[in-house]
């Protein structure tokens, strides 16, 4: 099976995840595509293990056991900003670099997106402009898949591979029920990130913010002295925030990112995004808000109450107390004719938390772009060469000193 013809049939599966749904797998057709990869891997001849409670799935390729571990995770669900059932993958072969129209008028654009321009001549693979592709995380777990055939064809000498696809990556729930002793490697490496050639080993501090505002609603003849408008009041809160968005943000910048928001007279309700690189910055925003909620409660009379919880850290202060996991990734790319991108991630990954339990876990890109929405795509050729890099890793590993679990 070619690796193309892996990622059109993983995401044939609508696996998107819902923040509405309290139960991990959110979407049980996570469930489906496990047990399809279960089937793929123990035909490559890995030793496998699916968690079907909670939809994680374990695999190992062993190897020399005289030679290090080397791990990789992916998820297997996709986000619930845009349409994930029905995909209709438009592949354009020998891609000229002009503007792809897509359906409904919907274009994906050489201006808005100059990263095409890097894709000439390459088999290109869009939406059809309804819906996301699912290149994060499905092209992942394809190149990751490709990579295992390799080595499993090719009987190269390795050490174990492990393997674990996740669930629910995208609604912050991917690692709630990892079993670190499950998946034996000292090291890993999410593939889940964009470009080629992509490392990413620093991501933002990450919390959420949930206000919830109660208003006071009789009929508007009558409203003047009694009526407190929950809106208005949501309103002022969003009004008083620093205007730093997503869209006004890049870099090493941190954001507010309001996400919801539903509102009556009597009631409303906001989520809130929050989000730095810099620990110290990341606490003053929290407080921000706190600061921002308490002066209207005192003008309101106590009508709005905050929740705010960390949702995860970023894995730099972890990982560079020792480089040797960024510098074997940095190593295996050179010798594949790929130039490193060391960048921030704006985001989270898996790895972040995975980190921080004593698993190093850089993001390594997968090629794939414009995750999340209908103007999504990767090409064939970015994804086979994101592969060749991983198979460079695992020959790098062989060689390389690494921290070992615990260290």
């Amino acid at each position: 099976m070619t690796l193309l013809e892996r990622f059109l049939k993983y995401i044939n599966i609508d696996t998107t995840s819902s923040s509405l749904v309290d139960k991990t797998p959110s979407n049980d057709n996570q469930k489906i595509l496990a047990k399809l990869l279960q089937e793929e891997l123990l035909e490559i001849g890995a030793e496998t293990y699916f968690d079907e409670d909670h939809c994680y799935l374990y695999a190992t390729l062993k190897g020399d056991e005289k030679l290090p571990k080397i791990g990789f995770i992916a998820h297997m669900d996709t986000s619930e900003d845009a349409k994930g059932n029905e995909i209709i993958p438009n592949i354009i072969s020998d891609y000229d670099g002009k503007d792809v129209i897509l359906a409904n008028g919907n274009v994906l654009s050489t201006r808005d997106y100059p990263n095409l321009n890097e894709q000439i001549g390459n088999t290109l693979i869009t939406t059809d402009g309804r819906t996301l592709l699912g290149a994060d995380d499905k092209a992942g777990i394809a190149e990751i898949m490709t990579m295992l055939e390799h080595f499993a064809k090719t009987k190269t000498r390795h050490g174990d591979i492990c393997i674990a696809f996740t669930p629910d990556e995208e609604i912050g729930k991917g690692m709630d029920y990892f079993d670190y002793e499950k998946f034996a490697a000292p090291i890993a490496y999410t593939v889940d990130g964009s470009t080629l050639g992509e490392i990413c080993y620093e991501n933002f501090n990450a919390a959420s913010a949930k206000i919830e505002i109660e208003g006071k609603s009789c009929h508007c003849g009558t409203a003047k002295g009694i009526m407190v408008n929950a809106i208005l009041i949501a309103n002022a809160l969003v009004s008083s925030l620093p205007n730093e968005t997503p869209s006004n943000t890049e870099g090493y910048e941190g954001f507010y990112h309001i996400e919801k928001f539903q509102g009556t007279v009597s009631f409303a309700y906001l989520e809130y995004l929050i989000r730095d690189f810099d620990k110290e910055n990341f606490e003053k925003r929290k407080q921000l808000f706190e600061e921002l909620v308490s002066k209207l409660n005192e003008k309101y009379d106590n009508r709005i109450k905050i929740t705010i919880k960390d949702s995860y850290y970023n894995m730099r202060n972890i990982i560079e107390k020792d480089m040797s996991v960024v510098e074997l990734a940095t190593n295996a790319m050179k010798s594949t004719g790929v130039k490193p991108i060391i960048i921030p991630m704006r985001g989270g990954t898996d790895g972040a938390e995975a980190t921080y339990h004593g698993l190093p876990c850089p993001n390594i890109g997968t090629g794939g772009h414009n995750f999340h929405g209908t103007h999504e795509y990767v090409s064939v050729e970015d994804m086979e060469k994101t592969s060749e890099i991983l198979i460079a890793m695992v020959k790098e590993n062989t060689t390389s000193k690494v921290l070992t679990k615990g260290e």
